[in-house]
């Protein structure tokens, strides 16, 4: 991820359900950077290096299908679920890996349709190509259709939108914080500062994460690339909402430094310090880990986590989201399976949505169906099951863990009537699908690539992402 060899890696552990994490930097060859992974295939082969060795896997590597799991009762959402467990097997292998057909067809639309002009030599933030558009939307008439085809196979389906819709879906855009967090006008300035890309590391980045984005945001394909044909002005599909929102990083990288000294207790002594006591950076943004394992403070991180989890319910909520499709947010390199904490940090992510669901009530959220595909033996979905079946489950709103393309789910439950609100883990330097050039490293840059995102979230095409007025504080 970011400039550098070995930067564009394949999206395994990116793709759905295990947060806005990127492959570590480890070489011109896709690697899976978190120990214990088992070798998985994708849409392009996999290579793992074991004992000097590179070894090729095949898709019978892959775990078989996890059985959907509810907690608490559907009641009069029975025949949604049903639906939702009815959904065919999610495809986890085309978009796996490189998406070079994906990002070739974005590209295309956002250069054809959009106008989109690349700035050469400069860059939103570090390996994130920078753009503009050539005329504001805003400024195209209202009724022109923008139109997105697969190259490819240009006569297989087009997904067409009216600028006056897309208008629409920008003007929905919101921001909202936790008021503790960013104070009075000056968080506001904070806040808009970090959204065009220009979050300083540590304390800005850090609080980046108890902000949460959202707007109207139609799919255009599931995860098996498949383009849906929609004609401009049809609201057949339902209402998507995109919702934007940062994890915990322990990935160890200088951006992220916070999170590190924050919620790691023996930080100096899991990674490399320089005589002055500062972290030694490598390549200009990795920590060195010393093959010490970490020790978390559980209990910060929990409440942070619970903080994390009540502000992105509560925004959706008032927004009025009746489905809330959630993943596990930084549950993949960011985990820190690299010095020790993974499987912990995993616990916790679900403790805290659960501790939260059983605290909370509602307004409009009817159901929570949790994403998390299974890649590998003791996933997330593993993690999840076995926090929210430790007791019965107290909450008031009906949980559902599927191992099943969020996407997919977003889609059945928007046409089946219901206001969907689906979670995209983003990146701290506040730039939507930060990546997405670079051939879809992680979830977030994949959403970029199978949603309108770039069009609602993306700073440089939506004015109102910048706009202040938009930003919402909430205590929590």
């Amino acid at each position: 991820r970011g400039a550098g060899p070995g930067a564009m890696l394949a999206g395994l552990s990116a793709l759905l359900g295990l947060g806005a994490d990127r492959e570590a930097d480890l070489g011109v060859k896709a690697k899976l950077s978190s120990p214990g992974w088992p070798g998985l295939r994708t849409g392009c082969h996999v290579t793992k290096q074991r004992s000097g060795k590179s070894m090729r896997f095949q898709a019978a590597d892959m775990p078989p299908m996890c059985n959907a799991v509810l907690f608490g009762d559907a009641g009069d959402l029975a025949a949604l679920v049903a639906s939702l467990r009815g959904l065919p097997e999610m495809d986890k292998h085309t978009m796996g890996g490189r998406c070079e057909h994906q990002t070739r067809d974005m590209e295309h639309f956002m250069t054809s349709q959009v106008g989109m002009r690349q700035l050469s030599g400069q860059c939103f933030v570090q390996g994130v190509k920078a753009f503009e558009l050539k005329t504001p939307l805003a400024e195209l008439p209202a009724d022109r259709t923008l139109s997105f085809a697969c190259q490819r196979r240009p006569a297989d389906a087009t997904f067409s939108m009216s600028v006056a819709e897309v208008a629409e879906w920008q003007a929905s855009y919101q921001a909202f914080y936790a008021s503790d967090m960013y104070v009075g006008e000056e968080g506001k300035a904070c806040l808009r500062k970090a959204l065009s890309g220009q979050s300083s590391c540590g304390d800005e980045a850090f609080r980046m994460k108890f902000v949460v984005r959202i707007s109207k945001n139609p799919v255009l394909m599931r995860f098996d690339g498949r383009l849906i044909s929609r004609e401009a002005d049809d609201c057949h599909a339902g209402e998507v909402h995109l919702v934007s929102v940062c994890g915990v990083d322990f990935a160890g990288r200088k951006h992220d430094v916070a999170d590190v000294t924050t919620y790691i207790r023996n930080w100096r002594q899991v990674y490399r310090t320089a005589e002055e006591g500062n972290l030694v950076v490598r390549h200009g943004r990795d920590f060195v880990p010393t093959g010490k394992k970490g020790f978390l403070d559980r209990s910060l991180l929990l409440r942070d986590l619970k903080k994390m989890a009540r502000l992105r319910l509560r925004a959706q909520d008032a927004v009025g989201v009746q489905v809330a499709v959630e993943v596990g947010i930084g549950l993949g390199v960011f985990a820190g399976d690299a010095v020790g904490i993974g499987a912990r940090v995993r616990l916790l992510s679900a403790q805290a949505l659960r501790e939260v669901l059983e605290e909370e009530r509602f307004e409009h959220i009817r159901l929570v169906v949790v994403s998390l595909p299974v890649f590998r033996p003791n996933d997330n979905f593993q993690h999840f099951r076995k926090v929210f079946e430790n007791g019965t489950y107290k909450g008031a709103t009906p949980v559902m863990l599927m191992d099943q393309d969020m996407h997919a789910i977003a889609i059945s439950a928007a046409a089946a009537g219901f206001s969907v609100g689906e979670l995209n883990p983003a990146d701290s330097h506040g730039v939507f699908g930060e990546y997405w050039q670079n051939l879809g490293p992680g979830t977030e840059e994949k959403l970029a690539l199978t949603t309108c995102g770039l069009l609602t979230q993306h700073h440089a095409v939506n004015p109102w992402v910048l706009d202040a007025s938009r930003y919402t504080p909430m205590d929590v």
